[in-house]
């Protein structure tokens, strides 16, 4: 647009420049015939006089020129890109993983330190998201991914904070259906008479701190099928552990499910109205913050470094053992499950916290 602005400037003062010099033409030969007497003088210096008029408008046509061409400096560059930068959007119309790389790209992290993203709980799946048979669901503290195949969660992740400890609900025990749940979840039936406890992902005492949460986790979509010794010993002693890493580190990112690492006929089944898998084993990988002293704690979206842990444990009673004797690396259970944890990391500690873990900083 403004070259076009120029050339319109331009072409306006050309006319009124050939007009003045028309004037002056006359001008100067009037004048020279009435010094000399001789019109045969008259053409000279007329000429004299054009050609002085047409090197003053070559002159101002490349100024002109030169303005309009003028390369940007770094200034201007800023200042365009200012203009131009589109308009940032909030979490509100996205989720999972889309909603954590938006917000990651909007916020400020310590130099050094690691950076603990939005939504860093979410693992990616290794079939196509929101599919028939991988419907991502999004509670109000916690997600989940559906398996239809297997009637049941492959994961369910949450960030559990020390403050959330504050217990405010008990526990409702509202077991239901899951409505959202596109292909139908299982149901209360698919359970009644099994031999199987419908045993929580995201257990529902990590959600007391309101009763919405807590009785969001008694959806059907969060159950799977855990033998009764297996739900209410070592599983339960698990889940009892990450509340007390939550205050030791001042939170923790979790996810659970089973291993589903067969087809869904080669297992062993329950259900009237469905068939739900039975897994031999379940998982839970955690990473939490190591923060370096207070003041970088009260900077929770980054930490000095961090660690990483999995566990692998038969869907047993697991008689005279301990959940330590389960521990492995999270690349362990990436193996198994064939998820990608934590991938919102920088891949350099990512890789580094997932490879191994040390046992004496969770003890």
């Amino acid at each position: 647009m403004a070259k076009k602005k120029n050339s319109k400037k331009s072409g306006s003062s050309l006319k009124v420049l050939v007009l003045i010099i028309v004037i002056a033409l006359a001008v100067v030969g009037y004048k020279k015939y009435k010094e000399t007497g001789d019109l045969a003088s008259v053409p000279g210096a007329v000429v004299q006089e054009v050609e002085k008029a047409i090197e003053t408008i070559q002159k101002e046509n490349a100024d002109s020129t030169a303005k309009t061409t003028e390369p940007k400096t770094e200034k201007t560059e800023k200042t365009e890109k200012t203009e131009k930068a589109p308009e940032k959007t909030t979490g509100a119309a996205k989720s999972g993983s889309e909603q954590a790389k938006t917000e990651k790209s909007t916020k400020t992290y310590t130099k050094g330190n690691v950076a603990l993203p939005s939504g860093l709980e979410i693992p990616v799946c290794p079939g196509a998201k929101n599919s028939k048979d991988h419907q991502i669901r999004q509670f109000e503290h916690y997600a989940l991914c559906y398996r239809e195949s297997y009637e049941q969660a492959e994961w369910s992740a949450y960030e559990l904070t020390k403050d959330e400890l504050n217990k405010k609900s008990g526990r409702t025990n509202d077991f239901r259906e899951d409505p959202e749940i596109t292909t139908g979840s299982a149901t209360l039936d698919d359970y009644r008479g099994s031999g199987y406890d419908r045993g929580h992902l995201t257990p529902a005492a990590d959600m007391a701190f309101s009763e919405k949460a807590m009785s969001e986790t008694f959806y059907l979509s969060n159950m799977s099928p855990q033998a009764g010794p297996f739900n209410r010993g070592i599983w339960q002693q698990l889940e009892a552990q990450v509340r007390t890493w939550a205050k030791t580190f001042g939170k923790v990112y979790v996810v659970s499910g089973p291993i589903l690492e067969k087809p869904a006929s080669k297992y062993e089944s329950i259900g009237k109205d469905n068939k739900i898998a039975i897994p031999q084993y379940y998982y839970k990988v955690l990473l939490a913050p190591l923060y370096a002293d207070g003041n970088d704690a009260k900077t929770p979206d980054d930490a000095k470094s961090i660690a990483a842990l999995g566990f692998i444990l038969p869907n047993e009673a697991c008689s005279g053992k301990e959940f330590w004797d389960f521990a492995v690396s999270v690349d362990e259970v990436e193996k198994r499950t064939g998820l990608d944890f934590y991938s919102l990391l920088d891949d350099t500690a990512e890789d580094a916290s997932e490879a191994a873990f040390d046992i004496s900083i969770w003890k």
